[in-house]
């Protein structure tokens, strides 16, 4: 596929454009790799370099609505005004479905950049059903969460059909979240004052 595809590519394209598109790509993933190099360094906690420690605060706020926090970011979760709430943020579960959704769409651009593949106009749509009968005492018989996620994904590329699923099934193989979602994950917890 890759020499087929640049091949392809190069014919479209020119020759300067070829290396502006790849330098690019190179600039790109150096910065990255710098950057993360520098995150990791003023992390003595981490002994891999490889790993990237995620820390998230969640409190309380007003009625149902919770303030998350993450290094610099503030995140409002609340849940509809249907529930008793004042629907100024996103669900748990709907956040989850974006966290699932958004490490598809970065997955996909990291893997194009290490493989030298253009994408673009990447498109991707979750739906999934979540029965509250647990939750409410009502039956126990169906798990709490979503009772499964249907993906859908669109994304332009010069890539046959057959490689675009060889591509998406390598982005669902090592994306951190879908790993969390399609895997169990222990978790562990402490009460503390």
């Amino acid at each position: 596929m890759g020499s087929r595809f640049v091949t392809a590519f190069y014919s479209k394209t020119g020759e300067n454009q070829v290396k502006d598109i790849y330098m690019k790509k190179i600039i790109n993933l150096v910065l990255s790799i710098l950057l993360a190099v520098n995150f990791y360094a003023q992390n003595d906690s981490i002994n891999n370099p490889a790993i990237y420690r995620v820390k998230t605060e969640i409190s309380e706020l007003r009625n149902r609505t919770l303030e998350c926090r993450v290094r610099n970011h503030t995140i409002i979760v609340d849940q509809p005004k249907a529930f008793g709430a004042d629907d100024l943020g996103p669900t748990p579960p709907e956040m989850l479905s974006i966290a699932y959704g958004s490490c598809v769409v970065s997955t996909m651009q990291l893997l194009a950049l290490q493989r030298n593949l253009i994408i673009k106009d990447i498109f991707v749509q979750i739906e999934g059903n979540i029965d509250f009968s647990k939750a409410l005492g009502i039956n126990d018989a169906n798990r709490a969460g979503f009772s499964g996620l249907n993906l859908k994904i669109r994304f332009e590329s010069d890539m046959t059909k057959e490689e675009k699923k060889l591509f998406i099934n390598d982005v669902l193989r090592i994306g951190a979240v879908i790993d969390n979602v399609d895997n169990p994950t222990p978790v562990e917890y402490e009460i503390i004052n």
